[in-house]
């Protein structure tokens, strides 16, 4: 009996939900002072499947990250993925960061934040 009960226990798991996003924010630090780095972090909220994010960063500057992954195991519900972007040279600028999740789903957030200098 107790055999039995461990099978169906493990077919029952690994037919569960699939690797799934359930939510997404994004947060950057303001960008103060000449010659700083802004710190642009991603929350990625799963339902705690195992399985691989694949996302990529776009900047409002034109620049893209190539395609990235991120392995998420088993009853791991959040990741927080990173893009540190830095400034060189005087003036504002108003700058976003957006985070493009192609798997599982597609999925969007971004973050502004102002580079100041001089």
């Amino acid at each position: 009996m107790i055999l039995l009960c461990t099978v169906v226990f493990l077919f029952w798991d690994r037919q569960g939900p699939a690797f799934a996003v359930t939510g997404l924010s994004v947060r950057a630090s303001a960008a103060d002072g000449c010659g700083t780095t802004a710190d642009v972090v991603a929350r990625v909220r799963t339902n705690g499947q195992p399985g691989t994010l694949r996302y990529r960063w776009l900047r409002s500057d034109g620049t893209a990250s190539g395609p990235l992954r991120e392995r998420l195991a088993r009853g791991q519900r959040e990741a927080r993925l990173r893009l540190q972007w830095t400034f060189r040279g005087e003036g504002t600028v108003r700058a976003t960061a957006e985070l493009r999740i192609s798997s599982p789903g597609r999925r969007t957030a971004s973050a502004a934040f102002t580079y100041r200098c001089g």
